[in-house]
């Protein structure tokens, strides 16, 4: 069933035409109906004094502020009365710690083995010159 079978200036012209003005209201109506629940819940969700809403992520913090006291000192200067709580969802501090006294402990390592190979290539170079002659 489609406008080529309405012969030209018949009356089912006119029903077509009333579906589709009738179809289009009640789209609109439903969208307008979903768009007043939806903005309600928005404003209800807006307003509420939920934590969600106090939340904020900050990254790359200077080693110097990587603790939950430091940076809550920070942000209380820069924003009085806003801050409620600090976490630290990872603690690295320790972690950074281990890792530079770990390479501190490799160069040593480094350091120690050069010496030992020097010296053994010492040694045998002393060695083969005491066989030859």
């Amino acid at each position: 069933f489609t406008m080529a079978n309405v012969s030209s200036g018949s009356n089912r012209l006119w029903v077509h035409c009333f579906a589709a003005y009738l179809l289009t209201t009640i789209v609109v109506r439903e969208l307008l109906i979903e768009y007043n629940a939806y903005s309600s819940i928005r404003h209800r969700y807006l307003l509420s004094k939920e934590p969600h809403l106090r939340t904020v992520l900050v990254s790359n913090i200077p080693r110097h502020l990587r603790s939950p006291r430091k940076i809550g000192n920070y942000f209380r200067h820069v924003y009085p009365e806003a801050v409620k709580s600090v976490t630290i969802c990872q603690n690295l501090i320790n972690l950074e710690k281990m890792v530079a006294e770990r390479t501190a402990v490799l160069a040593q390592i480094e350091k120690e083995l050069l010496i030992l190979c020097r010296t053994e290539k010492r040694k045998l170079l002393a060695d083969t010159r005491l066989a030859h002659h």
